[in-house]
């Protein structure tokens, strides 16, 4: 038997943890998303990939459940 659980009773660190759940940063992924953007400076970069970190920090151990 199949069990459903609303999404407001479960938190992405549950999901990682029992469906193996994981990020995928391979820059091919979802290429679609990506073709003919603006260049970035490498300083935005680093400003990005820092919000990136903190907001997936905060989304699996302290966040809201999803």
């Amino acid at each position: 038997m199949v069990q459903t659980i609303q999404a407001k009773e479960i938190t992405l660190l549950d999901l990682e943890t029992t469906f193996g759940l994981e990020l995928v940063e391979d820059e091919q992924f979802f290429r679609e998303w990506q073709d003919n953007l603006p260049e970035i400076t490498n300083s935005q970069k680093q400003q990005l990939d820092r919000v990136k970190a903190s907001y997936a920090n905060l989304l699996k151990y302290q966040g809201k459940r999803i």
